[in-house]
């Protein structure tokens, strides 16, 4: 099992504009151990490539003013590499939600298309975590949320959203 784990995690690193070798290596192993399984070592790689971004970069996420703002710059634009209005558009900002609509190009995409895979199923059992993880590292109330209905090839772009929670409301509301 550890095995698969580093042949996964040494594919992912190695991945840079074109994906296809990495689902390629995932479809060989979930054979053995079952695509989910599998998966979820592609999973846990992207989790920790992720959180090891912040920590080089020794930021302190104290007393931010906007937690919507912060968590957009910091993963969308100086992690991924997208922008507005080059790559997407915000069709929806205020203090509690963000929703953004990606046209960028995209590596899983374009490897998923490649290898018939559902970018439904690859995109919630494989990338929405690691979105999530990042975003509470910079707020405990974050949550990321993206609309798998509105999810390329099956729509024009990919819909998700940055969603403050305010947990005092869910307790008493």
């Amino acid at each position: 099992m550890e095995d698969y784990c580093q042949l996964i995690e040494q594919h992912y690193l190695n991945t840079a504009e074109d994906s296809t070798e990495l689902f390629r290596s995932v479809l060989l192993i979930a054979d053995e151990i079952g695509i989910a399984a599998a998966l979820a070592h592609l999973e846990e790689c992207v989790i920790k490539k992720r959180l090891a971004w912040l920590e080089a970069r020794q930021i302190e996420f104290r007393n931010i003013r906007d937690p919507i703002g912060e968590a957009y710059r910091m993963f969308f634009e100086l992690y991924l590499g997208v922008s507005v209005p080059a790559d997407g558009e915000i069709v929806e900002k205020s203090e509690k939600r963000m929703v953004m609509r990606w046209w960028n190009h995209c590596p899983t995409l374009e490897a998923c298309k490649r290898l018939n895979l559902d970018t439904r199923e690859v995109c919630l059992k494989v990338y929405h975590r690691p979105v999530q993880e990042f975003f509470l590292r910079i707020h405990p109330n974050l949550r990321f949320e993206r609309n798998y209905r509105a999810l390329r090839p099956h729509a024009a772009y990919c819909e998700e959203m940055i969603v403050l929670k305010d947990y005092h409301h869910e307790l008493h509301g």
